[in-house]
């Protein structure tokens, strides 16, 4: 399959180098009796915001911009240079929800140099415009914030990219459609986060249905998206294998934040102008997402010195320190973490739920035993929904019975897309894992999700036996650090 490029939707604004400008709009003059501009204060910045809705003139858009910007002379001082303000987008036949502006001056009377690197202004897309397909009805912007969270987790804990390859994806995925996966495009033959288009939509909807996900949701998307980038196959895309190989060089900083998003713009989502249109989403990915995601949230206080029953030798130290800082368990109360207590239903449902940046959850469950006004019941609607977790009848959820090892296997296999691979733990007891159990078993095993057993000297797996608050930070290190 020809990955499709997507003309429509994908065009936005450069934020381009003055050469690149110099060639395509002014020629390069170099008489003497110009005033020479050294290079602009803020090369390479977003300056400032304007808001727009679909639909909007453009020149409503530039009206509100600055009539000149700040530049230095080759003198060194600081002068105030007359701007116009341009994108290289087909703004007004384009849906993207962002676009880049860059100045444009009087080439007759100022002589930039050539290497200038040029501020830019940011168009930020703000309506909420209904849209119907299939009898779909769906609003372009929704809870783009908690979308973003979950989307940027994904790369990082499932697809194992740095936080900078990720922040890349996040710039592309923004300009898209906005983080909301049940946003059309190109009138209609393009959906989703990516704006997968014809075919590309098509086999989405048809991987989706063959493998239990729900190709509208958020959660389906990504475990297509993760499909797309295994192989390279015409029968998703033919260069996905070789675009996650890539994705997967660039190590966390900001300039690979830009790296990344340049380089997942002009080889995953390919639209016309794609170099010119890669580097404004390199720039927003590396002054935008980066600093908001990039140099991650951890806690520089040391959980032995918060919990008084998490000792700085306890096997589970390290494991107790990653959950707490990424915000996925607290202790039971205050100055107690609970190591050795069991873990519930309840509080898996939370934790993942947590780690996919708690988003908005419509529509309620079968589970008689799940109260509105319970503290987990967003997030067992969202594992319900998102299939992570079923009940353990049609109508009850046993949200406070202790989860089981071969249960919070089930779970992150479930979390995973059900891989396949792995091996039964060399127990002996392991002859005792329930049938529907095995293939999740045999693949945290493989994963070495299991190791918490040897740590603790233990001798069996003991599938039944209820997982452990320390076990279950353990299974959340291994799985998702």
């Amino acid at each position: 399959m020809e990955q499709v490029k997507r003309f429509g939707a994908g065009v936005l604004a450069s934020v381009l180098a003055v050469s690149m400008l110099q060639t395509m709009v002014f020629a390069v003059d170099t008489a003497p009796d110009k005033q020479k501009i050294a290079g602009f204060v803020q090369a390479g910045q977003e300056i400032g915001e304007v808001s727009f809705t679909l639909g909007q003139e453009e020149s409503e858009l530039t009206a509100q911009m600055p009539q000149t910007i700040s530049v230095s002379a080759e003198d060194g001082s600081e002068q105030q240079l007359p701007v116009t303000w341009m994108t290289q987008a087909d703004y007004a036949n384009s849906d993207d929800f962002y676009y880049a502006f860059v100045p444009q001056w009087d080439a007759d009377t100022y002589d930039v140099a050539p290497d200038a690197e040029v501020p830019y202004i940011l168009a930020q897309r703000t309506d909420a415009t209904v849209m119907e397909q299939d009898g779909v009805r769906s609003m372009n912007v929704e809870a783009s914030g908690a979308n973003a969270t979950a989307i940027f987790k994904f790369f990082v804990n499932t697809m194992n990219y740095s936080s900078a390859a990720a922040c890349g994806v996040l710039a592309n995925i923004k300009a898209e459609s906005n983080f909301n996966p049940h946003c059309y495009g190109d009138n209609g033959t393009s959906y989703g986060i990516c704006q997968w288009h014809n075919s590309r939509f098509t086999a989405l909807k048809n991987w989706c249905s063959q493998n239990g996900y729900d190709y509208t949701t958020l959660n389906g998307q990504l475990y297509y998206l993760k499909k797309e980038l295994s192989a390279n196959t015409n029968t998703y895309l033919y260069n996905g294998k070789t675009i996650n190989n890539k994705m997967l060089t660039y190590t966390a900083s900001a300039d690979n934040a830009y790296n990344a998003g340049y380089y997942w713009c002009c080889y995953y989502e390919v639209p016309a102008n794609k170099e010119s249109v890669a580097k404004a989403r390199g720039n927003v990915a590396k002054n935008t997402y980066w600093p908001e995601f990039g140099t991650g949230a951890s806690s520089s206080t040391s959980v032995s010195s918060i919990f008084s029953d998490v000792s700085s030798s306890a096997w589970y130290k390290d494991s107790v320190q990653f959950v707490y800082d990424h915000k996925l368990m607290t202790g039971t109360k205050k100055n107690t973490f609970a190591p050795n207590s069991a873990l519930t239903r309840a509080m898996i449902a939370q934790i993942l739920y947590a780690n996919a940046g708690s988003p908005s959850v419509s529509g309620t469950v079968p589970f008689k035993d799940v109260s509105s006004s319970a503290w987990y019941y967003n997030a067992v609607r969202w594992a319900y929904k998102t299939k992570l977790m079923s009940g353990m009848s049609s109508t009850k959820f046993a949200p406070n019975d202790n989860l089981t090892h071969e249960q919070l296997a089930v779970v992150l296999h479930n979390h995973a897309g059900k891989p396949s691979g792995g091996s039964m733990p060399n127990y002996s007891d392991a002859k005792n894992v329930s049938s529907w159990a095995k293939n999740a078993v045999k693949w945290a095993n493989g994963k070495g999700l299991l190791g918490y057993v040897s740590l603790e000297g233990a001798k069996s797996y003991g599938p039944q036996k209820a997982a452990l608050r320390s076990e279950t930070a353990y299974n959340m290190y291994k799985y998702l650090g």
